[in-house]
C-alpha cells in the first residue's frame, strides 16, 4: 500500500537567511547614525550571513537614489553603497560615485569598499587600517568637543546677561557646523530653512534623529509652515 501522507518540506527560502544575520536584535545600533563603526562591526565581524545580505541589498536597492537607501547594511553605509552603484540614480549636487580599479593598496579605505561591495576576504590590514581611521577621527572629534566647551565656558563667563533671556542668547551666537559629514549636511539643509521632517526625507532618517543632530549643533528647530 503506497503512503498516502505529506511530504514534510524541507527546502531552504530565499529569505530564511535573515532569521541568521547577527543584526536581528541591534536595531538600535543600526537606527543611530553616531553608532555607524558599531554597526559595521556587527556585519564585518560578527554575521553569519553577509554574503547573503550583501546580494539581498544590492538586489533591492539597485538603480535607487541616496534618499531611498538608509542605515548600515552588509557592512556599508547608505552613501558608500550609493556611490559605488553604477546604475544609481543621481542629481547634481550628490557625492561622485567610487570607481574600484582593482588595483587599490590594501590597509586603505578604498580597498576595504571593495572587498566589502564584492564580497571578498577581509584581510586584517584593511580592517586595522579602518579601525585605526576610526580611531583618529574619535579622537579629532574629541579634541573639537573639548574645544568648544572650553570657549563655550570662557564665553559664559565674559557674557553680559542678554534682555530676552537665553534664546536671544542662543540665537546671537554663530551656529556650530559639525565636525563629521553626517553632521554638515544636516547644517547645511538646516540653512536653507528645511525642517526637522524635511531634513529626515532628504537624508533617509528619522525625524528624531534629525532633531538629536541639530539639538548637537545647537540649532533652532524651523517651523513647518501652516
Amino acid at each position: 500500500m503506497a503512503y498516502a501522507g505529506s511530504v514534510p518540506d524541507t527546502r531552504r527560502l530565499s529569505h530564511d537567511w535573515m532569521a541568521d544575520a547577527a543584526c536581528t536584535n541591534s536595531h538600535a545600533v543600526f537606527d543611530d547614525p553616531d553608532r555607524e563603526h558599531e554597526a559595521r562591526t556587527i556585519c564585518v565581524v560578527r554575521c553569519p550571513v553577509r554574503s547573503e545580505c550583501l546580494a539581498f541589498t544590492k538586489k533591492s536597492e539597485s538603480g535607487q537614489h541616496k534618499d531611498h537607501r538608509e542605515s548600515v547594511a552588509a557592512g556599508l553605509t547608505s552613501t558608500e553603497r550609493f556611490r559605488l552603484d553604477r546604475k544609481s540614480t543621481r542629481r547634481a549636487d550628490d557625492p561622485e560615485r567610487i570607481a574600484l580599479s582593482g588595483h587599490e593598496r590594501c590597509g586603505t579605505h578604498q580597498a576595504l569598499l571593495r572587498h566589502l561591495w564584492l564580497d571578498e576576504p577581509i584581510d586584517p590590514k584593511c580592517w586595522t587600517g579602518k579601525l585605526m581611521r576610526d580611531r583618529d577621527m574619535r579622537g579629532l572629534v574629541s579634541q573639537r568637543e573639548t574645544a568648544r566647551t572650553r570657549l563655550a565656558s570662557e564665553d559664559a563667563a565674559t557674557q553680559q546677561p542678554t534682555p530676552g533671556g537665553p534664546t536671544a542668547a542662543r540665537r546671537a551666537q554663530p551656529p556650530v557646523k559639525g565636525s563629521t559629514p553626517h553632521e554638515r549636511r544636516v547644517y547645511r539643509l538646516w540653512s536653507e530653512g528645511f525642517d526637522d521632517f524635511q531634513i529626515a526625507r532628504r537624508m533617509a532618517l528619522s525625524t528624531p534623529q534629525v532633531q538629536r543632530v541639530r539639538e548637537r549643533l545647537g540649532l533652532l528647530a524651523h517651523k513647518r509652515p501652516a
